[in-house]
């Protein structure tokens, strides 16, 4: 048997998600939760790799700071979108 494949709703929980993030420990959340989803099965993506991108691009948004402080700079205070 197959794994079940992630219904309309859950994507749109998924987008939701997305654009309710506020701060950089947010985002570490958010992306590690999707890259979790998607190793699960429980998101579709169509590239496979992208795990693997997004589990790296929590990692490095999550010790963002250490980043900043390396180049003598001051980190962000908070995210600029919106």
């Amino acid at each position: 048997m197959s794994p079940e494949k992630p219904s309309i709703v859950r994507s749109m929980d998924t987008l939701t998600r997305a654009q309710e993030v506020q701060s950089r420990v947010e985002l570490a959340h958010f992306l590690a939760d999707l890259s979790e989803g998607i190793r699960a099965g429980r998101e579709a993506v169509e590239n496979a790799s992208a795990v693997d991108l997004l589990d790296a691009a929590s990692r490095w948004v999550a010790d963002m700071d250490g980043f900043f402080v390396n180049r003598g700079e001051e980190a962000p205070p908070s995210p600029t979108w919106g």
